[in-house]
């Protein structure tokens, strides 16, 4: 019998595991001796923090670098094939969202493994659902360009896609230059365009506030290394 592949998210931060976790995922890593990640070390923690029970010493992980070219990720699945369950673990949030392990999953599937999502932290869907903006037609972009210009370039066409096809945008930028992109949509943006910014979720400092350009522009805040998502809605 083929094992089964379980995505399993993780922690967006510092959070309390009962109110982002159903004690389901405590009991799937018991069965799990196989994980798919990206940061060892950090996965190993995680899986102590979430009640695994067996020594973390006994687990086998096999590392996933986004950078890195030529993955063998058949290779990550072989367990499966030989009837044993493995993990898949996302650096933060659920696995395969802005996030490399979907490529995992596609060759799972080619494989015939079956493949189990379980119930864990989203920042993109969390924000959405607590921005007020219509989720019903939406486009996450992931990040925007880095340099000035061509970012306001792009947040320009984001706009006319935004009043033409009533289309959420939403996406995100490293913590380090957060200030950069909100000032970028400060500048640029209508001042009737409406931007939801939500900061740290599910944490203790968690912050989400949904308002125009122009309401913006009239407070002072500082997303400075932060995690944080940005949306736009008419």
């Amino acid at each position: 019998m083929t094992g089964k592949l379980y995505l399993i998210p993780s922690p967006l931060g510092e959070s309390k595991f009962d109110n982002v976790f159903p004690p389901f995922n405590s009991e799937i890593i018991q069965e799990i001796d196989h994980y798919i990640v990206e940061n060892e070390r950090k996965e190993r923690r995680f899986l102590k923090k979430l009640g695994i029970r067996k020594p973390i010493d006994e687990l086998t992980f096999f590392i996933m670098d986004k950078h890195e070219k030529g993955i063998d990720y058949k290779s990550f699945l072989a367990p499966c094939l030989e009837g044993k369950n493995v993990g898949l673990l996302s650096d933060a949030g659920v696995p395969c969202i802005a996030d490399p392990g979907n490529k995992v999953v596609s060759v799972a599937h080619t494989l015939n493994i079956p493949v189990v999502p379980l119930i864990g932290p989203c920042s993109i869907i969390l924000s959405l659902m607590a921005s007020g903006f219509n989720a019903q037609n939406f486009s996450f972009l992931g990040y925007l360009p880095a340099e000035q210009a061509e970012r306001e370039k792009e947040l320009r066409f984001l706009e006319t896609m935004i009043r033409k096809h009533k289309q959420t945008q939403i996406f995100i930028e490293t913590p380090y230059r957060n200030n950069h992109l909100f000032n970028s949509i400060l500048k640029v943006c209508s001042p009737d365009l409406r931007l939801c910014v939500a900061c740290d979720l599910t944490m203790e400092n968690e912050f989400i506030a949904s308002q125009t350009i122009a309401k913006w522009k009239k407070q002072s805040i500082d997303l400075n290394k932060r995690p944080a998502i940005f949306l736009l809605y008419v």
